[in-house]
């Protein structure tokens, strides 16, 4: 199989091997730059083959970078420690990345947008939002990292084609993990817009946040989701406020 699969992780015990388990037969080759693991991540990748490196004083968009660097084969899928790949989207990455006869694949696609499907607290949502496809597997030497902190994009030299089977993301696993990781996020990104000397005004304080839950519960019909729209929608609003008044105090 010509097959990288490039991992971050951090603190990620109790879900990474789900992850590798989904890509079992998959892959030739799994890389994973560790972000200061204290749990038992890196002995669950070593179990599985993986090769673990400790990147420090690198945002998310630059480790992935690096790992590409590192990569050996001639396809590169980008896999995080709480996403699944459905047997589906396996068997059509197993299809495009295994040598043919008569050398490389005739394949003018540089790389492939994957759907995914988002889980909260272990329920799939469809609305508001959360119903989007991803660049995650592409041709070594034609893709590119956005270097971000935060929702990491894939360009892709070449022409880009589509694959149906989907990516299963667990991202939202309890209220607790779901408003830690908002928390995270709002403290990253708010550092990311001080750095860009982004401007403050009334309405991002005070009024993005509602138009944030009104956008994705209302407008994108997050409320077909049920409750669990609903604390997804109040949660993004959260990330929001909590965002701009971090960086008021930056």
């Amino acid at each position: 199989m010509n097959l990288s699969i490039l991992m971050i992780t951090k603190n990620a015990e109790e879900v990474i091997a789900d992850a590798l388990n989904s890509v079992k037969g998959l892959r030739g080759e799994l890389l994973v730059a560790d972000d200061g693991s204290t749990d038992g991540t890196i002995g669950i990748v070593i179990q599985y083959g993986g090769r673990v490196f400790e990147l420090k004083n690198k945002n998310l968009g630059e480790r992935i970078q690096w790992l590409i660097s590192k990569a050996q084969e001639d396809w590169i899928f980008i896999l995080d420690s709480d996403e699944r790949v459905s047997k589906k989207l396996s068997r059509e990455i197993k299809e495009i990345a295994t040598p043919h006869r008569g050398g490389v694949r005739n394949d003018k696609n540089k790389g492939y947008s994957i759907p995914y499907q988002n889980y909260v607290f272990g329920k799939p949502v469809y609305w508001g939002g959360e119903r989007y496809n991803k660049v995650r597997f592409f041709r070594k030497g034609y893709g590119k990292v956005t270097p971000v902190s935060l929702h990491e994009e894939v360009f892709v030299k070449g022409k880009i084609g589509a694959l149906h089977g989907v990516i299963h993301h667990h991202s939202f696993r309890t209220p607790i993990q779901l408003f830690t990781k908002f928390t995270k996020y709002a403290s990253i990104a708010a550092q990311e817009k001080k750095r860009a000397c982004e401007t403050l005004s009334f309405g991002k304080l005070f009024l993005y946040a509602p138009h944030m839950f009104w956008a994705r519960f209302v407008k994108e019909k997050g409320y077909k989701d049920g409750w669990r729209g609903f604390v997804l929608a109040f949660a993004f609003s959260y990330m929001e406020t909590l965002m701009y008044w971090i960086l008021l105090f930056l």
